[in-house]
């Protein structure tokens, strides 16, 4: 349950949510999304141009099993009536930019752990939103491929200049 909630990001800023299991940090960030709605209350973004586009990043990849690599990076694309083509060539600059590039075909259950959340920020990011939603998206994760996932998620952030609101439990995580 949520009660009371304030607070205000900066346009651009990297802001981290922290706090322990079952404190409702999820449950914010799905209001945020806008993929569940309160009960009570309001929920105020104000974008500075009146725009916003939200990207997510899942605590599972959610990858849809029956697509490729390549499928599941395109379908935000394909939701917003993008041509095949023009979707097909964001994600393919995307999945480069993630070292994916090689693994364009293959489906989920050919992709280790790090190459399903790679994906997964791909996908997020091919729409170039200007609110990039990210709920724990490296917990289950080894520690090499999170750091990995770390670094490549601060190198975004500074290249895209996207406003970025990430869930975690981890005191490492949301210092880094």
């Amino acid at each position: 349950m949520l009660d009371r909630i304030s607070f205000q990001i900066r346009p651009g800023e990297f802001v981290a949510l922290l706090g322990p299991s079952g404190s409702g940090k999820s449950s914010l960030l799905r209001l945020i999304a806008g993929l569940d709605r309160a009960d009570t209350g309001r929920l105020a973004i104000e974008t500075m141009d009146g725009a916003l586009s939200r990207g997510f990043v899942f605590q599972e990849p959610t990858l849809m099993p029956w697509r490729t690599v390549l499928r599941n990076t395109t379908l935000p694309l394909e939701l917003e009536g993008w041509s095949r083509d023009s979707a097909k060539a964001r994600a393919e600059e995307e999945l480069r930019a993630r070292s994916l590039s090689g693994v364009w075909r293959a489906l989920s259950h050919e992709l280790s752990g790090g190459m399903k959340m790679r994906t997964s920020v791909a996908r997020a990011l091919t729409t170039r939103p200007n609110l990039l939603l990210l709920d724990e998206p490296f917990a289950a994760l080894d520690e090499p491929t999170r750091h990995g996932l770390q670094m490549q998620l601060r190198e975004i952030w500074t290249a895209l200049r996207m406003t970025v609101l990430f869930v975690t439990h981890s005191v490492m995580e949301a210092v880094f």
